[in-house]
């Protein structure tokens, strides 16, 4: 990813934010204070991309809502489910999206629950909106402040990298020589 930042720069900045958003933040964040990005470019990008993935998650929930409805009982999304879950979203819309944009475990489901609901854009992009202007503030601040701690962990990483290597190494030969052994016995 930094590679492609460093040669593309700007340009590259909205895919990358619309994948993954809070680890394009911290890099770019973390480049911007060696001078390759401006702050004050890059965060609008950081929210502009974020929005545009939150639209394209609510659209699938919003117009392929019929598949939801026709096949969401094999995970689980009956109709008394689903009904409801829009009670709960119409009633609570701003804390259904703020829970399904910071836990990033239920995030994709709840913005395509809350298309397929028909939750009205305007109120869930104001929300995502918001959301993603914090967001964005924070990994970026998270770049800014402990990038450059990036490198000396990354140092860390690729020696704790290579003695995981040399163990799980040392536990697979292991394991192939007992089990020789039991054959030879045998």
């Amino acid at each position: 990813m930094v590679q492609l930042l460093l040669t593309y720069r700007y340009i590259i900045l909205i895919p990358l934010a619309i994948i993954e958003g809070p680890i394009t933040s911290v890099v770019a964040g973390f480049m911007s204070t060696s001078g390759i990005f401006n702050l004050l470019i890059v965060f609008p990008i950081m929210v502009l991309g974020d929005m545009i993935g939150d639209s394209i998650f609510y659209g699938l929930g919003r117009f392929g809502s019929g598949i939801l409805h026709r096949h969401g009982h094999r995970i689980g999304a009956t109709p008394e489910r689903l009904a409801e879950a829009k009670v709960y979203f119409g009633n609570n819309h701003h804390k259904a999206l703020i829970m399904s944009k910071l836990i990033h475990g239920i995030g994709l489901s709840g913005l395509i629950v809350a298309g397929s609901l028909k939750i009205p854009y305007s109120r869930y992009i104001k929300t995502c909106t918001f959301i993603a202007i914090g967001q964005s503030v924070i990994f970026l601040t998270l770049g800014v402040f402990f990038g450059s701690t990036f490198a000396v962990i990354g140092k860390y990483l690729d020696y704790y990298a290579a003695g995981a290597s040399v163990l799980a190494l040392f536990v697979i030969l292991l394991i192939v020589f007992n089990k020789y052994k039991n054959r030879k016995k045998l």
